[in-house]
């Protein structure tokens, strides 16, 4: 008598699952781009210009020390140990380490400060598109190998943030 049981769960599994199945068919999920949506919002172009601007002589000092490097440790001198020249192309390498590390965290820290209230914009604006078109998250497009471009709002929050004063 397993026929009349089999009929029953033939007869009650649709029914169950259609009442789990959501009838809308909307997205309720979008993706963003949000590092392109900080600095190529008018606003995150700006302060990517002042960034650049601000720590372009460091840089340019340190592209200048990389390259007095390379000369250095090209030069046969540099490996006699008479000279003495190894010990402070060593040292200058080290020196050049500690400005490189100390230039990019000075950098990451004035980006923070800088881009923290573009940021504080994008998620006012992106919590109101979510809330306008009923989407129920929005994840950043960088953990996807692939995804339909129709649910990326990247561009639609740009305009949005641009429109902002």
């Amino acid at each position: 008598m397993h026929f009349p049981k089999t009929l029953l769960l033939l007869a009650v599994v649709p029914i169950v699952l259609s009442g789990c199945h959501r009838d809308d068919t909307r997205t309720t999920i979008a993706v963003i781009n949000s590092k392109q949506v900080v600095t190529t919002c008018n606003a995150g172009i700006r302060i990517v210009q002042e960034i650049q601007k601000q720590f372009a002589a460091r840089r340019q000092a340190l592209k200048d020390e990389q390259e007095a490097l390379r000369k250095l440790q090209a030069d046969p001198a540099v490996n006699d140990p008479k000279s003495g020249r190894k010990a402070a192309l060593q040292a200058r390498l080290q020196q050049f380490v500690r400005d490189s590390q100390a230039l990019r965290q000075d950098v990451a820290e004035t980006e923070a400060e800088k881009f923290r209230p573009v940021v504080d914009k994008i998620n006012k604006v992106l919590a109101d598109y979510a809330k306008e078109h009923g989407l129920v998250g929005v994840q950043d497009k960088a953990g996807f190998a692939y995804l339909d471009p129709s649910i990326d709002i990247t561009q639609a929050i740009i305009k949005r943030v641009d429109a902002l004063p």
